[in-house]
């Protein structure tokens, strides 16, 4: 699905994303993010529901979540009907956050 993902974004325009970006929190723990922007700080995260439900999970993703944010990421959460239903919702709202992040 990440695949799918990708291709949608670079179809739809969008700057190509780095794949499985590598940034370190504040405490010294490694992230990979599934697609980013860099230098406007913006990624985008797949939540599979295989490996994103249940408690551990949610625990988990919540975690790094907050310490990506706490770097000053903007985060855009994706799931398989964002890439398949609704694909150009998706573009619309990664390039509203990359505008945004170039306009500050």
């Amino acid at each position: 699905m990440e695949s799918e993902a990708r291709l949608v974004m670079i179809d739809g325009g969008l700057p190509t994303p780095v794949l499985q970006h590598q940034i370190v929190d504040s405490r010294g723990k490694l992230r990979r993010l599934d697609f980013a922007w860099p230098d406007e700080m913006v990624a985008a995260e797949y939540d599979s529901d295989a490996w994103h439900s249940g408690p551990e999970a949610l625990r988990r993703d919540r975690e790094k979540l907050a310490a990506v944010q706490d770097l000053g990421w903007t985060v855009v959460p994706i799931i398989a009907d964002d890439v398949r239903r609704r694909p150009q919702l998706l573009i619309n709202r990664i390039d509203a956050h990359l505008r945004s992040a170039r306009a500050a």
